[in-house]
């Protein structure tokens, strides 16, 4: 005989509280209920499970033998609806989020608080690389998304574009291009510059910018990253070039920033395209995503 499982909680019930009273209690059931289906699997199954005794059922040695079976599966069951609570509350949740240094000190910080409004319990890991790493760290699951700047080519990867930032010619407060609106390539050109390495998208955005009028760059210093050209521009070393946000009022003291042009750069999120995101991954993407598109107003407010 097969027993099905309400069959199976019926008997269990039974044999944890050794009465049908104390049994139709666990399962809020009436007790003729309970009475009737374990006399019905005694009688299906043509043996007897329990000795009747003063209002008490003593388990037979078959009985026994059946709970001894029995319990494990029931032990798992309850292991199981532990461990669906556990992923649907997300206890543990650690998302690794890669993100270029340019905007890893200003607009990073600001996302994760962000998103933990959203996520409070969430652990968050900032994972700062080169935007030319983003594709090899995704690709290969060591982080969970990335936030890039410029298009990532990889045929593992997905490049969503979201915002774009303005660039900036940052600059001491006193230099003579510094009380202007906004500046051109023609005007910062024959000035001294702290440039980037020209592998850098800063360092390619000067380049074309250079290019487009002819001219090149007075370079004075060269770095890879715009945290370290705006500290050299702190020392007068030259101006620079930056991201809207990279000098954001009162981050470098002493420095201003001013439009340059209309040149912008777009923001990507980058994730694995043969790899699904679980749903709390993708609610922590889906905020940042939708957060970014706010930055404006909340870095400024």
């Amino acid at each position: 005989m097969n027993l099905n499982f309400r069959q199976l909680e019926v008997f269990r019930a039974v044999m944890i509280a050794k009465t049908i009273s104390g049994a139709a209690e666990i399962l809020n059931v009436s007790q003729p209920g309970i009475s009737r289906l374990l006399k019905y699997m005694e009688y299906k199954m043509g043996i007897a499970l329990f000795e009747r005794s003063k209002g008490r059922l003593i388990p037979t040695p078959e009985g026994l033998e059946l709970f001894r079976e029995v319990e494990p599966i029931y032990q798992r069951i309850e292991g199981l609806e532990d461990t669906i609570g556990r992923i649907i509350r997300g206890d543990n949740l650690q998302f690794h989020i890669g993100c270029t240094p340019s905007l890893s000190n200003v607009v990073a910080p600001w996302l994760f608080a962000e998103i933990k409004k959203v996520m409070p319990d969430v652990m968050l890991k900032l994972e700062t690389l080169p935007n030319e790493a983003m594709a090899e760290y995704v690709s290969q699951r060591r982080i969970d998304f990335a936030i890039a700047l410029g298009e990532v080519s990889h045929p593992l990867v997905q490049a969503d574009p979201s915002t774009h930032l303005r660039l900036q010619v940052v600059l001491p407060e006193d230099h003579p291009l510094a009380s202007r609106e906004q500046l051109t390539f023609e005007d910062i050109a024959g000035h001294p510059i702290v440039n980037y390495f020209p592998e850098t998208l800063l360092g390619q955005a000067i380049r074309d910018g250079f290019d487009e009028i002819g001219k090149e760059p007075q370079t004075a210093v060269m770095v890879r990253y715009a945290d370290d050209a705006c500290a050299m521009a702190e020392q007068r070393l030259g101006l620079t070039v930056a991201l809207e946000y990279t000098a954001i009022p009162g981050r470098y003291p002493g420095l201003v920033s001013v439009p340059l042009g209309d040149v912008r750069q777009s923001i990507y999120f980058v994730r694995h395209n043969e790899v699904s995101m679980s749903n709390h991954l993708r609610n922590c993407f889906e905020t940042a995503q939708s957060k970014l598109a706010e930055i404006h107003t909340g870095l400024l407010t």
